[in-house]
């Protein structure tokens, strides 16, 4: 870089250099930045591992999009520590609604189970599909899921989600007689 020193650099000539992709602009706002971001991260998660992991993405996130940092905005280290906290925050947030989900996912299968227990019928017609079909079924109709939420169950686009459902209900509808559809509908849809 010439005979410039990175440490004389200001934000701007700094920022410059990071959009110029600058090799030792780049390690030296690492070596710099690391322990800002770390410590901002650390305040809310108090796990090194997810740190880590935020360390990483914001420096990653700075590398690929060095023109998100505005000097004229503020410091550069100021701008790192913002950005380990939001991302930090966004991790939070996102183990919460994992959470949320795998709770709601708990109290389905629980919900589902009881249903299943006490009416044997039903549990046996669901036996007969394949897994795919039942899961979805179960979720959506005895876990009162939305096929939206029985995608985000089981990881699944809602296209397939909609057509195992479809699938299901249609292999039902044909290996039973209309009397036993009708009682396997009356078990799936009534609480």
């Amino acid at each position: 870089m010439g005979g410039h020193r990175m440490e004389t650099l200001s934000d701007v000539e700094l920022s410059r250099q990071l959009r110029e992709r600058d090799p030792e602009a780049h390690a030296f706002v690492f070596r710099e930045g690391e322990r800002v971001v770390r410590s901002a991260s650390y305040r809310i998660l108090r796990s090194n591992d997810s740190v880590d992991d935020v360390v990483q993405r914001v420096f990653e996130e700075l590398w690929s999009h060095p023109e998100r940092y505005i000097p004229t905005r503020g410091p550069l280290l100021q701008y790192l520590a913002m950005q380990g906290r939001s991302r930090s925050i966004d991790l939070v947030r996102s183990e919460i609604s994992r959470t949320r989900r795998e709770s709601a996912h708990q109290a389905a299968r629980d919900s589902t189970s009881a249903v299943l227990d006490q009416t044997g019928e039903l549990s046996s017609w669901l036996e007969c599909l394949p897994m795919g079909e039942r899961e979805a079924i179960t979720l959506a109709y005895l876990g009162q899921l939305t096929y939206k939420e029985v995608a985000l169950q089981l990881e699944l686009p809602p296209g397939t989600v909609k057509s195992r459902i479809r699938k299901g209900l249609t292999r039902l509808r044909s290996e039973a007689s209309s009397e036993e559809h009708d009682r396997i509908v009356r078990l799936l849809v009534e609480p």
